[in-house]
């Protein structure tokens, strides 16, 4: 087919340069003599370029692949030195009936975390300023600092993922929001709403964090299914880091979800923490009013449970979308409770259930 149209140009040129004037047959047998000879020297010509074209292609390909990195360069990227940053500003007024400055949770231990409805009027809020890269082939890292209304520069994560393990694995080190339920990853400019939820606040003082390290699995199935691990040096409450070198807790966490047409997703959650405390102080008030200062040494164990639905057109949230979330939190703490260490140094079997 695609030599039909040359084919009829070249008969146009025979037909304009060499006109014949013979007995009708002999002319139609002349015509048919040349279109075939025509058509032959047109076919080994296309067949000719064709066979041309492959090998150019073939050559261009090889000189244009990349000969191996030098041992030296191996672990270089061109990212190394050029990370992605990005900044996020957040500013916030609050106009609240009681002094934040007095503000207590009634029933909790004080976890030493970020609680209460914040400051009053006008507040510059948390910034926040996050610097990542890939390392090399294997490794990516991040860091984020969270600048704080006060002048003040926290690290908030600062760790290493793994981008090349087999099987669905992947593995992180370093400081890290943990994994267990459904907020505790997200960064507060991500949040609903201006603050975490008041069980959050209780029981973690806002987020938990983890100093250590992370080890996640993603299965092979159409339902997303994702199982966790992690440990660390258990500074972060309700823990606290013991004297030893050894670390300090275990979280286990796994996660279950899906698509529900083109329109919405949902996902189940289900973890486990588990902490052990050596003198995890605290200030307290005595009988007078008078501040105290307490302790606690034992072990304490949270289970948690989570889930949230989405829904948006689509699945694009850009414009109208629906979200129902909710956790539940329940932590037994056994132990040993000591009263005024500083001074009468009281000390007594412990037991404590919370939820929210």
């Amino acid at each position: 087919m695609h030599g039909f149209k040359p084919i009829a140009a070249l008969m146009a040129v025979g037909f304009a340069v060499a006109p014949t004037i013979v007995h009708a047959d002999d002319d139609a047998a002349a015509l048919r003599a040349e279109l075939r000879s025509l058509k032959a020297d047109y076919d080994a010509r296309v067949a000719a370029l064709e066979s041309r074209i492959g090998q150019l292609e073939a050559t261009a390909t090889f000189a244009a692949a990349p000969e191996p990195a030098p041992a030296a360069a191996a672990g270089s990227s061109a990212s190394a030195f050029n990370p992605a940053i990005s900044l996020v500003l957040a500013g916030s007024y609050a106009d609240t009936s009681r002094d934040p400055e007095d503000w207590a949770i009634a029933g909790f231990m004080p976890n030493g975390g970020e609680i209460g409805p914040g400051e009053r009027s006008f507040s510059l809020g948390e910034s926040e300023l996050t610097f990542a890269a890939s390392v090399d082939p294997y490794f990516s890292a991040q860091l984020t600092a969270a600048i704080t209304g006060e002048d003040e520069i926290e690290v908030e994560e600062a760790f290493f993922r793994s981008s090349s393990l087999p099987a669905g694995f992947t593995l992180k080190g370093g400081r890290f929001f943990s994994g267990f339920g459904y907020l505790n990853e997200v960064h507060a400019h991500a949040w609903d709403f201006v603050d975490q939820p008041l069980v959050y606040q209780a029981l973690f003082g806002n987020q938990r964090s983890q100093d250590g390290l992370q080890l996640k699995w993603v299965a092979p199935t159409d339902l997303f299914l994702e199982l966790g691990a992690e440990t660390g040096n258990g500074d972060a409450f309700p823990g606290t880091r013991h004297a030893g070198n050894g670390l300090n807790g275990t979280t286990l966490f796994a996660h279950l979800g899906g698509d529900l047409g083109n329109n919405a997703s949902w996902r189940l959650g289900a973890a486990w923490i588990d902490l052990d405390a050596e003198d995890r102080e605290y200030e307290d008030a005595d009988a007078l009013g008078q501040p105290v200062l307490n302790a606690f040494t034992g072990q304490s164990r949270t289970w948690v449970a989570d889930a949230v639905f989405k829904w948006a057109p689509d699945g694009n949230s850009a414009r109208r979308y629906l979200k129902l979330q909710g956790e539940y939190m329940h932590r037994e703490e056994t132990g040993d409770l000591a009263f005024d260490v500083e001074n009468a140094g009281l000390s007594d079997a412990y037991r404590n259930t919370l939820s929210g």
